[in-house]
């Protein structure tokens, strides 16, 4: 009878609790919706509730279309999240990323933190520590430096010359997303590890290493607004379950391939002169700010960075430049002929050079308007807004308040770039110099112009513009199917899928030596 009294008296009780408990929930999406800091602020009406609006989309891989829909549809400040902000803006470009501003990245970037060894500084929240880390390497990453490297870039070069040459022999269509995929990999493993890594020569995704980078961005990206991060992805219980399956961990995978290139050069380094100048040397002799050398771990973190962030990175821009010049019969034919009269009038029986590239200004114009509009980070770069808050369009976002921009979104900005800004347009960068420089100062296409700006920016600039140079000056490249060019998809980056090409060989100007340049100029 006790029994059955203390059950007659609970029951009421938890259904009072559950009552109280819906209620508050309701109250408290009410108040997030309506009445919390950022409830002025435009934006989906489900994304007034639930971080859900935004993280659902990132999965789908459309962000490059739902931002620029979303800025269209609600302005230049929008609301995406419960406690985040999308923002298009001149000043607070500037204060998010610009110099002396460094605003803070959110925790959002923990997902990206390596499973095992030291902190990645791209990942890392701390600016001090971040600023420490990226200082030890940058001299690697210099444009004087990356020149002294461009006969390795060259080689890699010429032999995807080569390759286009014995495909378009077939008649067959090339997909462009695969060969400069292959490409930009094997660039940086001929920087990285002293040698190329295969991906041309054998025609394949070698030890699946381009999948397995792909999959950690993928999980990376989208699990970046759930608690526990990529760890719900990386963890015993759910490695056990893909061993089983007999699916590999590529995080492991990865370590493991890098761990064996890597290596060999760091156990003679104290004993054997560098066999090369590249990328690696410069890490093996990094020091700390207390004058020691580093640590194995760390020389291979720096390896694994470049492998993972630096070669798709680029690849996406080479297609980018590419698309875009043939989806413009008369831009080809005025950037062929330029490319081609310099070469005539500086009777070039080798390469093109990076520097030469710089002497040919619709060249130059071409490159930065395609990366404009089609940048290889497509995803909010988030920050917490600084002290004092941020005004945009007249509305204030608190600080501390999760806020960032998505590059291919401020980089359509028609403040900035006109009513014509979702145009290719490449003499908007030949309207003068102090134009250009305002351009410039506003352009996202490598994270900005700050402190976190892509650190393989140079890397990037000396493949493309040799790319685009040399591949119009032996080949005419036609989009095979103009209806369905491409296929994007987004996670992070903006990956471009089955860019199919017809290519045939210029007669005229035939493939040069497969010889490494004899002459490298280099800058001061």
């Amino acid at each position: 009878m006790y029994t059955q009294l203390l059950v007659h008296d609970v029951a009421p009780f938890t259904t009072r609790l559950a009552s109280w408990a819906t209620v508050i929930f309701i109250g408290f999406l009410f108040y997030r919706a309506f009445l919390g800091p950022l409830s002025h602020l435009p934006g989906p009406l489900l994304a007034k509730f639930t971080g859900q609006w935004r993280s659902l989309r990132y999965w789908r891989g459309r962000w490059h279309e739902d931002i620029l829909e979303v800025h269209r549809q609600y302005g230049p400040i929008v609301r995406i999240a419960p406690n985040e902000v999308a923002v298009v803006d001149q000043k607070a470009l500037k204060l998010l990323y610009g110099h002396g501003h460094n605003a803070a990245k959110t925790d959002w970037y923990g997902s990206w933190d390596p499973a095992v060894g030291p902190p990645a500084f791209f990942a890392v929240r701390d600016r001090k520590l971040h600023s420490t880390l990226r200082k030890r390497v940058s001299g690697a990453y210099t444009m004087s430096a990356i020149l002294k490297y461009e006969l390795h870039i060259q080689d890699c070069l010429d032999l995807f010359l080569r390759k286009l040459q014995k495909h378009s022999a077939a008649g067959s269509k090339i997909d462009m997303s695969n060969w400069t995929n292959a490409f930009a990999f094997d660039v940086v493993g001929e920087l990285v590890y002293g040698a190329p890594l295969g991906h041309l020569e054998s025609e394949t995704d070698v030890s699946g290493l381009r999948k397995s980078i792909f999959n950690i961005f993928f999980w990376s990206a989208n699990l970046g607004h759930y608690w526990g991060q990529k760890s719900l992805y990386y963890n015993k219980y759910s490695l056990a379950v893909r061993k089983l399956l007999g699916s590999k961990n590529s995080i492991t995978a990865f370590r493991e391939w890098s761990i064996s290139r890597v290596k060999k050069r760091w156990d003679m380094r104290e004993t054997v002169p560098s066999p090369r100048n590249d990328m690696l040397s410069h890490f093996l002799h990094m020091k700390n700010p207390n004058g020691q050398g580093v640590r194995f771990d760390e020389v291979l973190g720096e390896a694994m960075n470049i492998i993972g962030a630096g070669a798709d990175t680029t690849s996406i821009a080479m297609r980018a430049c590419l698309f875009a010049v043939c989806s413009r019969a008369d831009v080809y034919q005025k950037l062929q002929k330029e490319v081609d009269d310099f070469y005539k009038a500086n009777k070039l029986s080798r390469p093109i050079q990076y520097l030469e590239t710089q002497k040919l200004p619709y060249l130059c114009a071409v490159t930065k308007e395609a990366m404009r509009l089609f940048p290889s980070i497509v995803f909010q770069l988030l920050r917490f807004a600084p002290e004092g808050g941020i005004c945009v369009d007249g509305k204030t976002v608190p600080a501390g308040t999760p806020i960032g921009i998505s590059p291919v979104a401020q980089n359509r900005d028609p403040l900035v770039w006109g009513d014509n800004a979702d145009d290719f347009l490449p003499e908007r960068w030949l309207e003068g110099e102090e134009r250009t420089r305002y351009l410039d100062s506003n352009n996202m296409t490598f994270g900005g112009s700050g402190p976190r700006m892509c650190v393989g920016k140079n890397i990037a600039l000396v493949e493309i513009h040799k790319f685009l140079a040399q591949i119009l000056r032996h080949f005419d490249v036609e989009i095979a199917d103009k209806e369905k060019s491409w296929h994007v998809t987004s996670y992070w980056f903006a990956y471009q899928h089955d860019f199919n090409v017809h290519v045939r060989v210029r007669a005229q100007n035939p493939l040069l030596s497969k010889e490494k340049p004899t002459e490298i100029a280099v800058a001061a």
